[in-house]
């Protein structure tokens, strides 16, 4: 019985031994944390009206600060827009994709390849751009193919699509 209480002894002087040593070694860091936080992207797009035109190819120029190279734009007509307001200074990623005009009926698709200037400066689909002052402004113009034929032709009509652009933050 002796032998047992010794033994329980030790044992136990032994664990709080053991405890003791690798609390001693026990290590503590901090890691502090920070972020930048970019103002939510709002894109305010005002559309690209070709006004009525004959049949062929349609140049409309975006490029404000240019002498128009446009050829077959109907009266009236006039290069849309994309405003982005997002977070002054920072750069963004700016992409978009061509349009596809359809006639009332969904038929004859057609292409509109756009062209997108900020400014006097050329914008390609992929490029870095900076916000200036909380908000850019990108012209958009660009050229339409040859409908082949007549009506009224959109990117709202059915099998038609729209210039589509993604802006996001790099």
């Amino acid at each position: 019985m002796k032998v047992m209480k010794t033994l329980l002894k030790t044992t136990f002087v032994l664990f709080v031994a053991a405890g003791l040593t690798a609390t001693a070694n026990a290590q503590t860091a901090d890691v502090e944390v920070s972020a930048t936080v970019n103002a939510v992207i709002v894109l305010s797009p005002t559309a690209v009206n070709l006004g009525t035109i004959s049949q062929g190819v349609t140049t409309l120029d975006a490029n404000a600060n240019d002498a128009a190279t446009e050829a077959n734009v109907g009266v009236g007509a006039t290069a849309g827009s994309l405003q982005i307001d997002g977070t002054s200074g920072a750069s963004i990623s700016v992409s978009f994709t061509n349009g596809t005009l359809t006639d009332g009926g969904g038929l004859n698709p057609t292409t509109f390849t756009p062209s997108v200037y900020l400014g006097a400066s050329a914008v390609t689909s992929g490029s870095t751009q900076t916000i200036t002052g909380g908000s850019i402004t990108l012209d958009v113009g660009g050229t339409l193919a040859d409908t082949g034929a007549t009506g009224s032709f959109a990117t709202t009509n059915g099998g038609g699509s729209a210039v589509t652009f993604t802006v996001s933050y790099n």
